[in-house]
């Protein structure tokens, strides 16, 4: 692959200069096009097949501050606008339909996002208010025989990297960091991907960190999200997952997590199969066959598995979630683990094997904390089961610290079954299952 540079084509690099023209004609000339150290500001550059970008050491490729300068939300059918979310859909990085593309080099991706998001939310003072903003950071749509390598990607204003309906991809080395203050800032969302790998990456985001998604509506050829591995990466969320899996009405499925450690905040794994509180678009993903193995998590979370997003009683969901294994894992919560059908749809064929988990906390906890912040609804049980079934507990022990309060049970199952085998547990459990 050609290599060629992008001051040849005139680009300045001098932080205040605005280079997307210099850039996209050493895109268009083909090729990889190389960053040498400096600030190039950029809005949207659209990569082409047999190409990419090669950021040195030094170099930092920061988007525009005008949202003018970014794409239109239709320049191509794929591609959308969150009104919900207060986007634009405009992208730093976008690529639809290309093969081997490669972005690489060990240097910087900027989403800027001070320049969209320097106001904090008066309901929620954690937070930044949502107002106009650029949609994901990097976009790459339907492509083949992707690589992104050895780079730093950090303060975009909304999901950090995007990969939809892409196939043969190498995802390695990223360090990935996001302002916990900025809502819907994720970090890898791989939606309907197939033949991922994606290793020894950093990732520390105020939404999730890494994502499975099935949201295949929008794409020209519907695709299942398969045959992922993600190995040897240190993922954390502030608010939101560490790994979450779920959205859409696609299938998720053939996926291996290993060798993870997920350092706190909220929850380590989630893996929800509706998360529209909507009766009306209440379908859900169908979620099966995925493993997790040594894992070391200190969230205040470690798991969740569920049908709906939607409290219970609301939407319910007619998918699946099944053929689950959680093994060898290490570490400490503060929530319960949930586990929760809906009586409509089937969850069942979860197998945890080798756990160990020291409770701290204080168990039952209300859906949102003192300050606003949601999803911390907790029992006073470490593993609550409901509508679950073959759910099975191999070599689980649960310890409780000497300041935790307010645990009465280490599984309480209602309509629920479960069996034990070599578990140990500092308190009692019920033995049957309330059907």
């Amino acid at each position: 692959m050609r290599t060629r540079n992008v001051k040849e084509f005139g680009a300045t690099g001098n932080g205040t200069t605005l280079d997307t023209v210099a850039i996209q004609t050493a895109i268009d000339a083909g090729g990889l096009v190389y960053f040498p150290p400096g600030v190039y500001l950029s809005g949207t550059l659209y990569l082409r097949s047999n190409g990419g970008l090669e950021l040195s050491p030094g170099a930092i490729l920061r988007g525009s501050p005008n949202l003018a300068d970014y794409n239109p939300a239709d320049f191509v059918p794929q591609n959308s606008a969150s009104k919900a979310e207060v986007t634009s859909g405009g992208h730093l990085i976008a690529a639809v339909e290309c093969s081997n593309i490669v972005l690489c080099g060990g240097g910087t991706i900027d989403g800027n996002h001070p320049a969209f998001l320097n106001e904090t939310d008066p309901e929620c003072p954690l937070m930044y208010r949502r107002i106009a903003r650029p949609g994901q950071m990097v976009f790459l749509c339907e492509c083949t025989d992707v690589r992104i390598q050895n780079l730093n990607l950090k303060n975009s204003p909304y999901w950090t990297c995007f990969l939809h309906g892409c196939e043969e991809v190498t995802i390695h080395g990223l360090h990935i960091q996001s302002d916990p203050r900025v809502l819907n800032d994720d970090g890898i969302d791989l939606d309907c991907c197939r033949r991922v790998t994606v290793s020894d990456c950093i990732i520390s985001t105020g939404d999730d960190a890494l994502t499975l998604r099935g949201n295949n509506s929008r794409l020209k050829q519907k695709r299942d999200c398969c045959e992922i591995v993600v190995t040897n990466c240190i993922l954390e969320s502030h608010y939101a997952n560490a790994i979450r899996v779920g959205v859409g009405c696609g299938e998720i499925h053939d996926a291996l997590f290993e060798n993870i450690i997920v350092p706190g905040y909220r929850t380590a794994i989630s893996l929800v199969s509706n998360w529209s509180n909507d009766p009306a678009s209440c379908v859900g993903a169908e979620i099966h066959d995925i493993e997790f193995r040594n894992i070391r998590s200190h969230a205040r979370r470690f798991l969740q598995i569920k049908l709906d997003n939607a409290p219970e009683g609301n939407a319910h969901t007619s998918a699946t979630l099944h053929g689950i294994m959680i093994q060898h894992v290490r570490g400490t919560m503060e929530l319960s683990n949930m586990l929760r059908g809906n009586g409509v749809g089937k969850l069942y064929d979860i197998t945890l094997d080798d756990i160990r988990l020291n409770c701290r906390g204080n168990g039952p906890a209300p859906e949102q904390d003192f300050k606003g912040a949601w999803g911390h609804a907790s029992t006073d049980a470490a593993f609550e089961l409901n509508h679950a079934d073959e759910i099975e507990f191999r070599n689980v022990r649960i310890d409780y610290a000497p300041e935790a309060c307010g645990w009465h049970a280490d599984i309480r199952a209602d309509h629920s079954t479960f069996h034990t085998t070599m578990c140990k547990f500092s308190h009692g459990f019920q033995p049957e299952s309330t059907r």
